[in-house]
């Protein structure tokens, strides 16, 4: 499939800049080669102007080392940047070691490209070559021909924009790997994600079958897994979950009784349970959040299933969690159950709501009794 060439040449050109360690090595060499010129000016015996600029670029690059990788952001990148420009600049136009002054600017600025990526180095790229030009034209500089040499002045603008044409065709291409490796990355997770879904679908049809096996034993159970599954859904939305919480709650409530499936019949349609069978009882929500992980529903829907029955003083089952250890989605599944369980039991709205009310705090964590509530007036 052929892709259009001008919006895969926007998306390289504008691409966010993903290779910090480049960076860090060009910054690194940039200084290693400013560390080399003392001794050099030394020798040759440069103005005290020139170490004062020298010194100035050293420092801001070493302050920008220093915290690398840690605590490390593209901030300081672009105020190291600035600063370098800025000397550089100086150098060039008071010419502090005559015509060689110009390398320090063009290496500057052949360095900031592989640092600030195109996009962000190219504002400093048009600084630089704006200044220079004014410097050749004589806007900035009296003389540009006695200052840089006469037959140095026509070649320099033709110099400066080989060597950072270069250093654009060269970030060009590595950032061009950047976007393929980018939409790669998209196309698997695309692949992946289809291929949750057909697992997940498969799962749910699996599930669909153990609640028509289920509903031999229960009257209407997968109706109440529906009706909760809803009531958990929007919950979630009235609480300001995002679409994602939203739905994982939704397969909750449709999957929270499937771990009963393998409970006897005398234990399901009990309403009265001795001590050995509410203990067998209560170890339908493990046998639910095994079921879950195996068939491969996202995790959060399988503790969600596993903690709906946890009570938010910490009283209820089956680890003792208490308030916030609970998962959120668990505690609005809690809610949601309880409100269906006595629907069906012929309880009006407003006698459901008292008992929620009663209970807050205690079983239910009370922000979901309050939304509960909401949503049944």
């Amino acid at each position: 499939m052929k892709r259009s060439f001008f919006p895969f040449f926007l998306q390289t050109i504008r691409i966010h800049y993903q290779d910090p360690e480049l960076a860090f090595y060009t910054k690194g060499v940039l200084g290693l080669l400013w560390l080399v010129q003392l001794p050099v000016a030394l020798w040759y015996g440069a103005p005290a102007q020139f170490y004062a600029l020298l010194g100035a670029m050293l420092l801001a690059i070493g302050v920008d080392l220093v915290p690398f990788p840690r605590q490390h952001s593209r901030a300081d990148d672009y105020v190291t940047s600035a600063v370098m420009l800025v000397c550089c600049f100086v150098l060039f136009w008071k010419a502090s070691i005559g015509y060689f002054s110009v390398f320090f600017l063009l290496i500057y600025l052949f360095c900031n490209v592989f640092i600030l990526g195109i996009a962000g180095s190219a504002p400093f790229s048009l600084l630089g070559l704006t200044g220079v030009m004014l410097c050749l034209r004589g806007v900035l500089v009296a003389d540009p021909a006695a200052r840089y040499g006469a037959d140095f002045v026509p070649r320099l603008p033709f110099l400066f924009l080989c060597i950072l044409g270069i250093a654009y065709i060269i970030t060009f291409f590595i950032q061009r790997y950047w976007v393929e490796k980018l939409q790669q990355h998209v196309i698997l997770q695309a692949r992946i994600d289809a291929e949750r879904a057909r697992l997940s679908e498969m799962s749910l049809k699996v599930i669909t079958a153990m609640y028509s096996a289920l509903s031999s034993k229960v009257p209407e159970v997968d109706l109440h897994c529906e009706q909760v599954a809803a009531l958990t859904q929007e919950l979630a939305r009235r609480m300001w979950l995002d679409e994602t919480a939203c739905r994982d709650g939704y397969y909750a409530g449709l999957l929270h009784e499937v771990g009963a499936v393998g409970l006897p019949d005398a234990v399901l349609q009990n309403r009265q349970l001795t001590e050995e069978q509410f203990q067998l009882y209560q170890t339908y929500v493990e046998r639910g959040y095994a079921i879950i992980l195996q068939l491969q529903i996202v995790d959060r829907v399988a503790e969600t299933v596993r903690f709906h029955r946890e009570w938010y003083d910490g009283t209820g089952y089956c680890t003792g969690l208490r308030g916030e250890e609970i998962p959120l989605l668990a505690r609005i599944l809690a809610v949601a159950d309880f409100t269906d369980r006595h629907r069906r039991w012929d309880e009006t709205d407003a006698e459901i709501a008292a008992t929620l009310t009663a209970r807050a705090g205690t079983e239910f964590d009370p922000v979901c009794v309050e939304a509960m509530k909401t949503l049944l007036q």
